[in-house]
């Protein structure tokens, strides 16, 4: 080895290698630092101080990089390894920017992290740390301080000023952090057809999902069981042909919607969260029977779901907002995109309005 105290640095694992010594007679010996007889009990002395004094030394070089790392964030600076998007002085990098704010677009028109991650792979980009893209490392990137120009003293969880470029606007923030509370959408699901888990039964209210008749038709259907929901059975290349048109056509000549302030909805909806999540450890606690929970529960669902409406309000002025080239292109090469976009421009299709059924095609 190089050196003694590059071999360990902490007394208890040299201890571990003194007592593998006592049954095994193997010398140690270093390039550097000097020759110790691990064997003999003046050469372990020696071993015990230097290690030792190699341990106080890596403490102390990594209490006074704390020091200056907490310093950093005192002074509302960038701080510890690498910031995808900015440069270590805070300003932003061109490239990786663009890409962050990418995903906040894309975040906040509908798609999902791991829709995000998906197109990113697709399209080449590299991840922050090599490699693929995946959910988590977009939720990261969503849900980071510097993202959103923050900055907290940890001890006291007081604001700091942050001094870094800021990427986003104070409305995306807002909206980023309301679509993190909010419940997951409908063009978040994972699917392979342009609306399974979108459209509703008419009968029961359920998601339809997409399926192939014994004849090869592709089909979307009530998956419910027939004794309950005689669930309509929809001709998908029918229906995809028919929303597709929809859509197209309300982005061309829809007006933009009114949209709630972001940051009085982030607060009713954060408020509400919070509300639940003190009812759920009450609950579970047994200071609330189930009846009682439910009674305080049903209210604030219902404002989490005037909330989701506000919310949706957004994400369709953002698609209408989309140059129309954008648009087209990205409808023609990714299915996420359309998903997103028909959940926002046609929100009956997502709720509970009923649909006409198509003649069964399951024979």
């Amino acid at each position: 080895m190089w050196h003694l105290d590059r071999l360990y640095r902490r007394p208890n694992e040299l201890e571990q290698l003194l007592d593998l010594l006592d049954t095994s007679q193997v010398r140690i010996e270093a390039v550097q630092g000097g020759s110790f007889d691990l064997n003999r009990h003046e050469g372990r002395l020696f071993a015990r101080q230097l290690v030792a004094f190699a341990n106080y030394e890596s403490a102390h070089r990594g209490a006074r990089v704390a020091r200056a790392q907490q310093q950093r964030a005192g002074r509302g600076l960038l701080h510890g390894g690498s910031h995808y998007g900015y440069q270590h002085n805070g300003a932003l990098e061109p490239f990786q920017a663009g890409i962050v704010r990418q995903i906040v677009d894309d975040y906040l028109i509908g798609l999902s992290p791991t829709a995000i991650a998906h197109e990113l792979t697709r399209d080449g980009v590299p991840a922050p740390r090599g490699g693929k893209w995946n959910g988590t490392t977009v939720s990261e990137i969503l849900t980071s301080d510097r993202l959103h120009h923050r900055r907290f003293h940890r001890p006291t969880a007081n604001l700091i000023v942050a001094i870094w470029d800021q990427l986003i606007s104070d409305d995306e923030s807002t909206l980023v952090q309301l679509g993190l509370l909010l419940p997951p959408r409908d063009a978040s699901r994972s699917s392979t057809t342009l609306l399974g888990g979108i459209l509703r039964c008419r009968g029961c209210g359920r998601r339809l999902v997409a399926g192939v008749t014994r004849f090869g038709r592709r089909i979307y259907s009530c998956r419910t069981a027939l004794a309950r929901c005689p669930g309509p059975t929809l001709d998908a290349c029918q229906m995809d042909e028919q929303i597709t048109i929809a859509a197209v056509e309300q982005f061309s000549h829809a007006w933009r919607p009114h949209v709630p302030p972001p940051e009085e909805l982030l607060q009713t909806i954060r408020t509400a969260r919070e509300d639940l999540a003190s009812f759920a450890i009450s609950f579970g606690a047994g200071r609330l029977d189930h009846n009682g929970y439910l009674t305080m529960r049903d209210p604030l669902d219902r404002v989490l779901t005037v909330g989701g409406i506000g919310f949706a309000a957004h994400r369709q002025a953002r698609v209408l907002r989309l140059a129309t080239a954008e648009f087209h292109h990205r409808w023609a090469t990714s299915l996420p995109f359309r998903r997103a976009v028909i959940c926002a421009l046609l929100p009956d299709l997502d709720g509970t309005s009923p649909l006409e059924p198509r003649a069964d095609l399951s024979g």
